[in-house]
């Protein structure tokens, strides 16, 4: 009894495991579908509006609740704070960046818009959106093809480890 019940938590644990592996492709996934949402919005806050980046940032900010949400709102406080735009935007970036589910180019893409938020007029600045939005277009498309793949690759793993050991365990 207690041996099948043993049996049938490893075969669950290892299960588990593999699908909380594919998940966090999927979260990867999401983030940035989000991410691209939130920046379209952002760009048409910006060309529209014209209200300064910190509020802005604030606005758009609150429109969707994600990892990139909460970089623009940390940034948007610390520009209300008078820290230039390029050292709140890294500070809040290697702040929330041990959260992100994203992946090290991911980060620089976003790391590289920055660079030129606030230098120009508006219709400048929604030129400057365009880059970074086919960029991260083609790791989103990177992102779910990895998401089909390893996912279930891992799942299949986690499941066919889970039965090797209970058969070794019989």
């Amino acid at each position: 009894m207690f041996k099948l019940a043993g049996c049938v938590l490893i075969l669950a644990s290892c299960c588990s495991l593999g699908f909380l592996k594919a998940s966090s492709y999927q979260m990867r996934s999401k983030e940035l579908s989000d991410i691209l949402e939130i920046i379209k919005l952002l760009n048409m806050e910006i060309t529209y509006k014209k209200d300064t980046l910190a509020k802005s940032f604030e606005k758009v900010s609150q429109l969707k609740t994600c990892w990139f949400s909460q970089v623009l709102q940390r940034c948007s406080v610390m520009l209300a704070e008078q820290d230039s735009l390029q050292d709140a935007w890294q500070k809040a970036m290697q702040e929330y960046e041990k959260e992100s589910p994203l992946v090290k180019q991911d980060i620089e893409i976003l790391s590289d818009l920055a660079l030129g938020l606030g230098r120009s007029d508006s219709q400048g600045q929604s030129r400057l959106f365009e880059p970074a939005l086919l960029r991260l277009d083609l790791q989103l498309q990177q992102a779910r093809d990895e998401q089909r793949r390893q996912g279930r690759m891992y799942k299949g793993l986690g499941t066919a480890v889970g039965v090797v050991i209970v058969i070794m365990i019989i």
